[in-house]
């Protein structure tokens, strides 16, 4: 995947979970490069949009994962708005 094809608000699929992007860029903890920080429509990820006390989005406890680009594959490059509806009102 290029950087390029992903931004905020896109609709990805990671590990065959689905969810929206709702950070992307290079983060604070230990490794290196872009990151996609995912809110996940099911609790399959690992946090709340925080690693190691730095808060990079905010979702429900274990709603929440940050991958790196090539694990992701983009559904829908742009936002759709019923799934951004539904995990907002999670949250």
């Amino acid at each position: 995947m290029v950087a390029a094809d992903l931004a905020v608000g896109a609709l990805v699929e990671y590990q065959g979970h689905r969810g929206i992007v709702r950070f992307f860029g290079v983060t604070e903890f230990q490794a290196k490069g872009q990151w996609a920080g995912i809110e996940l429509f099911e609790a399959k990820g690992k946090n709340d949009g925080s690693v190691a006390g730095v808060s990079y989005f905010r979702c429900k406890p274990g709603y929440g994962v940050f991958v790196r680009l090539s694990q992701i594959s983009v559904i829908n490059p742009e936002a759709d708005p019923v799934s951004v509806v539904l995990s907002l009102s999670r949250g």
